[in-house]
This record gives structure tokens, sequence and C-alpha cells, in this order.
């Protein structure tokens, strides 16, 4: 039983008890360059669906399960009555909300078809020659560049930088989001198919993207109620909320789906972390990335209050970025885990949330209206449902125990991350030379920190087991942890005060 008077379940007792453990070790400055490896459970271990239907926790069973108040969920659903979402929390269908059939049903997602559009690049690059690195000109004749620079990458596409006159670093001028994918990034679904068409050993049943989509993305995946026709991957997707989850748990679990590689894990870091932060602090690999300052959305606006901010360890960081730091991308000089909040957006205040740190992803459907009264606006799904449910997850929370300010200062300075069961291997970044520390570090990484040698496989390939990977060291090193301990101290004084 638990100090609640609750029954446990083994899974539950042993998730507290890293939990705790992780929590004290910050506490008195204890957690070394692995902090939140230690006690991390293997991938193929982690809850999941698999190609099945989600099954819902029992209501009864959510508070053990999931780590929410039932209750305090059920005051979120009021708020939230015309807003659809869900709630995956351990690889679990923890909560469903708003108006009845709202996350069940098919509807269009509008630009979250983009970040599928990272996936399947991602996914036929891991079994493919395509590397993000390539020349766009490799796999695009000239004439058919329109508007891109033909000195652009697959990677300058891909976050949306490659019809800058001048792609060198800070030369580049303001950001501007590709809508409807005419201007550049629609050029990737004719990449994906002439990949296809000269390697189709790599590709067998299919001989176009859409058909691999289908194939590899919906119904390996379990995504019943989702479609795309595969001439644009602006914004043709439909899907449902509860399908738009399997994309964040995918990206939450650096691309292994079912204990399968289905993307490599370094093609998920650089989608989920600025990629050209002189240009927007905010966006990677057609993925959007929580960022505090010189951030550009198409929607909405960044978490200022209780989310933390996407960063590399070290700057400059793979594979073109030049500048020594973060552009304004967090306030922070020093952060403990590498969990930047990344969300996925379609218009109308569609949102896929994805939170590491906490083991957790949300979906938004017409997330339109702020549920905060402090930080009113539009189309703000990756805030508004996280605020709602938040009072929820803080309450059960072992260390802050309702204490909603003090979670969200720890937890926005990256230095609280509970749940990190799946920490970057410490070549996901490659953000440094081999030989180099990672940022804070006083030390040269061991021999498993190195990442694999040039002429090494980079990643499994899909349909292999999901490699075994080395913790990667924080984002941050002693001066990191000591800040982390400092907050969480300073919560226990006020606590006690």
């Amino acid at each position: 039983m638990d100090t609640m008077g609750r029954r446990s379940t083994p899974r539950e007792g042993c998730r507290r008890a890293r939990r705790s453990a992780s929590v004290i070790a910050v506490a008195v400055g204890l957690i070394g360059a692995t902090a939140g490896a230690a006690g991390a459970v293997p991938v193929d271990d982690v809850a999941g669906p698999g190609a099945e239907p989600w099954v819902p926790v029992p209501r009864d069973e959510v508070a053990e399960r999931c780590g929410l108040d039932p209750d305090l969920m059920e005051q979120a659903d009021a708020i939230l009555i015309a807003t659809p979402y869900t709630v995956v929390r351990y690889g679990q269908l923890c909560w469903s909300g708003g108006y009845p059939t709202g996350t069940t049903a098919t509807h269009q997602v509008w630009s979250i078809t983009k970040t599928l559009g990272a996936v399947l690049v991602g996914m036929v690059a891991a079994r493919s020659s395509l590397d993000e690195t390539d020349p766009i000109t490799g796999w695009v004749d000239e004439g058919d560049l329109g508007g891109i620079n033909p000195d652009a990458s697959v990677a300058h596409v891909l976050a949306m930088t490659a019809t800058k006159e001048d792609l060198s670093h800070g030369e580049k001028g303001a950001w501007s989001y590709d809508t409807f994918g005419d201007r550049e990034i629609n050029v990737l679904v004719g990449v994906m198919n002439r990949v296809i068409e000269q390697e189709p050993d790599a590709f067998p049943g299919v001989t176009n993207i859409a058909e691999f989509a289908q194939v590899e993305v919906f119904d390996r995946m379990g995504m019943a109620g989702s479609s795309w026709p595969g001439q644009s991957i602006a914004g043709t997707m439909f899907s449902t909320s509860e399908d738009l989850a399997r994309i964040g748990f995918l990206l939450l679990r650096r691309g292994v789906w079912d204990g399968e590689a289905l993307l490599d894990e370094r093609f998920v870091y650089r989608m989920t972390h600025p990629a050209f932060g002189d240009t927007n602090t905010g966006y990677g690999y057609l993925t959007y990335v929580n960022a505090a300052e010189n951030w550009t959305y198409s929607t909405g606006t960044s978490d200022l209050t209780c989310s933390p901010y996407a960063t590399w360890p070290t700057y400059p960081h793979a594979p073109f970025f030049e500048a020594p730091d973060a552009n304004g991308g967090t306030p922070f000089d020093e952060v403990t885990h590498d969990v930047g909040m990344a969300f996925a957006a379609g218009a109308g205040g569609q949102r896929i949330s994805v939170h590491r740190g906490l083991d957790l992803v949300i979906t938004a459907r017409d997330g339109v209206v702020s549920t905060d009264p402090d930080d009113p606006g539009l189309f703000e799904g990756h805030k508004s449902i996280w605020t709602a449910i938040r009072p929820a997850l803080v309450a059960l929370d072992p260390a802050f125990e309702g204490d909603e300010d003090a979670f969200c200062e720890a937890y926005q300075r990256s230095a609280y991350a509970p749940d990190l069961l799946d920490p970057w291997s410490a070549s996901a970044s490659q953000a440094a030379p081999a030989d180099q520390p990672h940022a804070g570090e006083d030390r040269a990484p061991t021999e498993g920190e190195r990442g694999p040698a040039p002429d090494q496989d980079q990643g499994a390939r899909p349909g292999t087991a999901a490699p075994t990977r080395d913790p990667l060291p924080v984002t941050g090193g002693g001066a990191g942890v000591l800040l982390g301990g400092l907050v969480l101290a300073a919560v226990g004084l006020r606590r006690r005060a």
C-alpha cells in the first residue's frame, strides 16, 4: 500500500522508487553526468500499443497507473468540453476528454501532416542511402528546384530554410512558414519517391511514399483512422486524436516502435531540437520546439510557464549550425536534462505535445482558446491542455505533491525529469567532436559515449531490435546538477516554511 492507502502494482512501485530516488539524488547533488539514466527501463519493456487499439485505463486505475488524479482530470474535462484531447502516459491511454467521439473521429489535421512528413523522411533515410545532410540537388533536378537555393541540403528543406538567398550562419534572415508546401517542403515527396524507385530492395511491397506511409506508419502503428494521399506533406493528412498520440509516442521513444527502430535516433533528435537557431530557435525538422526567445511559430506562442526549452548539449551543433550559443532559445546557461518539449501543430488548434521528462504525450483537437487567464491567446493547444491537466499530475507527483509553482520552476529549467525512462544516447546529437567533452563536463567522454566510428552503421535498420544505447550525459554537468539540487532544496525549504 502507498501513503494514500492505494494498492501499488509492481510497475507502479518501481516507478515511484525511481522517481523518489531521482529527486533525492538531485537534491543532495549526487547525480553525475548520467543523470536521468539510472534505473531507465529498456525500450522493449516499456508499455505501448503496438498495432492494437488503445485500451483506455479504467478511471479507478488512473491514479495508480498514470499518476493523474481522476477527480482533477474531470475538472479539466469541464474546462475542455469543446476541445477533444488525449493523454498518454507510460505508454497507456490514460484519459480522453472533450465532446463525444471527438478523439476517435477522423478529421483533417492540417499542418500536423508536416511532422508526418519528417517522420517519413527519417524512415526512408533509415533504410536507404538518403541522408538529411545530402545536397538537395543530389535528389532533385536543378530545373525542378523552383525557389530552393541549389546550395541547400535536405536538412535545410526540413527546417524550411532552403529558399534563403544566403544559407551561411547569421545571413538567413527572418524565418517564414511554408504553409501550403509549394515553396519548398513538398519537394521532399519527390525525393522520397525517387529513393523508393532507385532502391526498391529496401522497400519491398511498396512503389511510392503514399503506399509506404500506409504500410509502415498507419498499418504498423495501428493508426486505423488515418490516411494520407501522398502528393503534399503540408496539410493533407486525415487522422484522429488517438492516432496522433501514436506519432507522439514514436518520437517520445526515440523512433522505436514495438521494440523496433523505425527511425534513426539521431534523426529524431534533430527533429525535436532547433535546426537553425539563427533564423528560428523554435523549429526542428518540420516540428516545433519550445523556445524562450527568437522563435517563430505559425500559430500560438511558446510556453514560458511550465515546459522545458529544447537545446543542444553543445554549440556549434550538427549538422550545420555554426553559432557558439543557443541564440536565446533557452535562458539557462546550464540545463540538467535533455527534455525540451516538442510539438506538432495544425490549423485550428490541432496539437501533438511530447514531454519526455514526464513520459507524457498530449494531443488536442480544436484547442483554439487558452485555458490560462494569465496567458490568453488563440491556437494554444500545446499549452491549453497541459495547463488544464497539470494540477492532476502535480497533485500526485511524489516530490511536489500539488505545489504547481515549485514543480513548474524545476521542470521549466529542465532540472526535474522524474519519468525520463528513455534517455538520448551519447551519440544522438553529435553536437561536439567525439574527443571533446559535452557541455558543462570537465572530462573526456568514455569509449561508450563516443558513438560509432564514422565508417560504422549509425543506427538500427527497420525490423531490427532497438540498439543498446549508452545514456547521454546530461546537457550541463556539475553546474547543471548543482542548479537542480538548489532548485529542489529551495522547494523543500519553502514547503517547510
